[in-house]
């Protein structure tokens, strides 16, 4: 048994080196993850105000659309009228 792990130990090394090296690897890329992560966090907010300010807008207008179809139909109504009296006369 202890030849055996005598023939295992260079193959033990080997795999503790890559284990360090994937550990770096993986810390490496969390950090990168992290950081990705706070850009986006900070997008996020800017487009949730963005996206905020478009509604509001939109509300708006919608409600000044809601005055003006009214108003409008009714000149539309006058405007056939007058075409009626100006064709019969």
């Amino acid at each position: 048994m202890q030849k055996e792990l005598e023939e295992l130990q260079p193959q033990l090394l080997k795999m503790a080196e890559e284990n360090v090296k994937m550990m770096q690897f993986i810390d490496q890329e969390s950090q990168e993850m992290e950081y990705t992560s706070e850009i986006v966090r900070a997008e996020e907010v800017v487009a949730k105000r963005q996206a905020a300010s478009a509604q509001a807008l939109k509300d708006e207008c919608e409600a000044e659309l809601a005055e003006a179809v009214p108003a409008l139909e009714a000149a539309i109504a006058a405007l056939n009228t007058l075409k009626v009296t100006i064709t019969r006369s």
